[in-house]
This record gives C-alpha cells, structure tokens and sequence, in this order.
C-alpha cells in the first residue's frame, strides 16, 4: 500500500505501474508538466518509509534529481515503482486542485 502524508486514503501498490500513474489514477493531487518522462521534475516525492520495497534510481532518474538539488530520500514518481508498502509525501501537488486532507 502507498500511504501519503496528510492523506487516509492509502492506494494499492504495483510493481507494474509508475507511483506517477497510480496516484493520478487515484485522484491524487500531483503536478507534472513533461508526461511521466524525467524531464520537469514536478512530480518530486519524499519517501518517508519502505524505500527499500522500491526500484533502484535510474541514470535518467539520478541526473533530474541532481539538477533539481535534490536529498537521498527524494524520488521521482515517475520513475518509481513499488512492490511493499511504502509511504511518501508529495511536494508539488498539482496547481489548482484542493488538496482535501484537510
């Protein structure tokens, strides 16, 4: 399951399916502006727990995070995909959407 931070909802985890994907197609409030292809960075999480259940950082990956001046615990949801329980928090939700966590 992927929990978020501020959030009840939890969304069943793929391995299969980007965490970019799983949460859009939850209703998740996130930002991405290139598609889902490692290029805008807008859709930038901080994993919190289970980052072991999680792929490893790809080159594309890596090189984004970088110019970004992004922290280890930092993931492109994009380019993550999750096989365990995992739980994050999403640094750009998308621009106008209200975020109903309250």
């Amino acid at each position: 399951m992927i929990r978020i931070k501020g959030r009840e909802q939890a969304i069943p985890s793929s391995p299969a399916v980007s965490l970019l994907n799983l949460l859009q197609r939850n209703s998740v409030s996130i930002d991405t502006v290139c598609g889902g292809r490692a290029q805008c960075g807008r859709c930038l999480v901080r994993v919190l727990s289970g980052s072991d259940k999680m792929n490893r950082k790809s080159q594309r990956e890596i090189v984004r995070l970088q110019a970004l001046g992004a922290g280890e615990e930092m993931r492109l949801a994009c380019q993550s995909y999750t096989r365990g329980d995992i739980e994050i928090e999403i640094i750009h939700p998308h621009p106008g959407t209200e975020d109903s966590s309250g």
